[in-house]
């Protein structure tokens, strides 16, 4: 689960598989560096509401205040 809150107070809930967390986390550290885009896309997976075959949600870095990666285990 990753949870990313705006400068403007917005908070988005993505759960995204670990691998999709890392990406983040490493495009997070590259652009810190001054390294790589301006924004990032998530792609939103079954939280896909309506006709679309597919859905991202784009987060600009400069946007960012805070995030929380949540990790939990799926039990069947």
């Amino acid at each position: 689960m990753l949870t990313i809150t705006l400068i403007n107070g917005t908070e988005k809930e993505y759960d995204l598989p670990i691998v999709e967390v890392n990406a983040f986390l490493n495009w997070y550290d590259a652009r810190d560096a001054g390294r790589g885009p301006g924004l990032y896309a998530i792609d939103k997976h079954s939280n896909n509401k309506g006709p679309f075959n597919k859905r991202k949600d784009y987060v600009v870095f400069d946007k960012i205040l805070t995030f929380e990666v949540s990790e939990y285990t799926v039990t069947k």
